[in-house]
């Protein structure tokens, strides 16, 4: 029988601790909630597993609660400075500014620089097309992954997303890291005592390998390869050295030492079909989505779109509660000093 946790009583307790800790209430609410939206969307790498780590960051003093600030701003785009913020918090002010010029301009690209891991991209887009617009949002973040015959960590596995409303489909959303999983992924399965799979990892020697302690140790690889490969530096590009954030192996960790802002690179577009598009675009995009369901399709086999396992997953979490490993739980009811709050237990 495994226990599924009751979102609501999470979502209080992680803003509780959050904001005893100086963090302004507004700032708590957004990070908590882009954990919890990544629990629920079945994303645990990106979820409330990571509140132990940023508050042990908070203590250490390595956030700075400052506002973003804006550096530079045209009708086509905006630059920030998210002034060592959690990256939840600047990547949302962010989103903010996209969406708001878009409304004017039709299309608006925020860039931020001086940031921190925002966690689930998707989180991002799914606010811009909630808006009734498109999103598109990709980051780089610290060298994980060696050029091609490299030996040597060079690039993130720099994730991208994007989203797009529809009228009667919810949003059509796609997230991915550049990497084939993301490096997380190996410290969950040493965690459950599992191998990696098959065409994972490198370890430091540039040897196949599926041992997670071998593979954190070494490098994971780009999804698709050399294809992978180039797209992780097309978005090292354009969401860190452009914007004026750090790039390639100069990304700062999550987990380090001295504590200092990542300098992580974001990049942030908002699309306005009211402007842009001749038409109902959200009627026109359901008559796309309904155009590839109605394709032609393998026996017994349904057309499947980005984002529709998320979907299924959100709506038993909603119902249910979020599940999570021994080891949270653990760690959350010490962080709380009170049991969590069992939602329901699934059989």
């Amino acid at each position: 029988m495994q226990e599924s946790f009751d979102i609501e009583f999470i979502r209080k307790k992680s803003n509780e601790s959050l904001v005893d800790l100086g963090m302004p209430s507004h700032d708590a609410n957004v990070l908590v909630d882009s954990m919890l939206a990544a629990d629920i969307n079945g994303v645990s790498t990106h979820g409330i597993r990571m509140l132990p780590a940023y508050i042990q960051k908070i203590n250490k003093g390595a956030y700075a609660f400052t506002q973003p600030i804006v550096i530079k701003q045209f009708p086509s785009f905006t630059i920030i400075d998210a002034q060592n913020n959690i990256g939840a918090v600047s990547a949302s002010y962010a989103v903010e500014i996209a969406i708001k010029q878009a409304e004017v301009n039709g299309i608006h690209i925020v860039f931020s620089r001086n940031s921190n891991t925002f966690g689930p991209a998707f989180y991002y887009v799914e606010k811009i097309a909630n808006s009734g617009m498109i999103g598109f949002v990709c980051s780089n973040a610290p060298a994980a992954m060696p050029a091609v015959n490299g030996l040597e960590a060079m690039l993130g596995t720099n994730p991208f997303a994007f989203a797009m409303p529809t009228k009667s489909y919810g949003n059509v959303v796609m997230d991915m890291a550049t990497s084939i999983v993301a490096k997380s992924r190996f410290g969950i399965a040493k965690a459950k005592g599992e191998k990696l799979g098959q065409g994972w990892a490198l370890d430091r020697n540039g040897n196949p390998t599926i041992d997670p302690d071998e593979g954190i140790k070494g490098f994971v690889l780009p999804m698709a390869g050399f294809k992978g490969y180039g797209i992780a530096m097309m978005i090292d590009i354009m969401s860190g050295f452009l914007s004026g954030a750090g790039f390639l192996s100069n990304v700062g960790k999550f987990y380090s030492e001295n504590d200092t802002c990542m300098n992580v690179g974001h990049m942030i577009v908002a699309v306005n079909p009211k402007i842009i598009f001749d038409g109902d675009f959200l009627l026109e995009a359901d008559k796309y989505v309904e155009t590839l369901k109605k394709s032609k399709v393998m026996e017994g086999k349904t057309i499947v779109l980005p984002g529709d396992d998320r979907k299924s997953y959100k709506k038993e979490a909603l119902k249910n509660g979020i599940s999570l490993t021994q080891d949270v739980v653990d760690k959350l009811e010490i962080l709380f000093n009170e049991k969590l709050c069992v939602k329901n237990q699934v059989g």
